[in-house]
């Protein structure tokens, strides 16, 4: 495993095919014969499985981080300074983060390769794009505008 991260991260190179290891193999009539192994070979949809599960829970960890900014900002009230600014950007963001997700689904379940359905593929990647876009943009309010905790006190105060 860690052969492949090395080789993906370029630490390695990968093998090419003239590094080609031989080994024997015994036949019924007990023949010894040399027969070539082919190199391993960087496997792409493979690693496009990983990249789709790791940004998958990054999109889980900001989701997760949006709501515990929406309860911090819940529990320090409307005394907070940017109150009715940050609750609207992280319900924005939180709302934009759950249409991407949906249509993530969809695109996931489009299998046809027809020319009709690669067209709609290529729509719905480009609103998850701007959508994407736009929750990038409302996580940088959030946190310009953000509440941080006191070392001493514990309670949210404003940065």
């Amino acid at each position: 495993m860690m052969r492949y991260f090395r080789i993906i991260f370029g630490d390695e190179e990968e093998p090419t095919n003239s590094n080609t290891e031989m080994t024997t193999v015994e036949t019924i009539d007990n023949d010894i014969q040399p027969q070539a192994i082919p190199p391993k070979t960087f496997n792409y949809y493979r690693y496009a499985t990983k990249k789709t599960m790791a940004q998958g829970l990054l999109d889980v960890a900001l989701l997760m981080s949006n709501a515990s900014q929406l309860k911090s900002i819940m529990d320090v009230g409307e005394e907070h300074r940017y109150f009715h600014i940050l609750f609207a950007t992280i319900i924005v963001s939180i709302v934009l983060q759950i249409i991407a997700a949906i249509l993530l689904l969809v695109l996931g379940t489009i299998k046809d390769h027809t020319e009709k359905h690669t067209r709609q593929a290529n729509i719905i990647n480009n609103i998850v794009i701007v959508l994407i876009l736009f929750i990038t943009v409302s996580n940088v309010f959030i946190t310009a505008f953000g509440v941080q905790f006191g070392p001493a006190e514990g309670y949210p105060t404003e940065i």
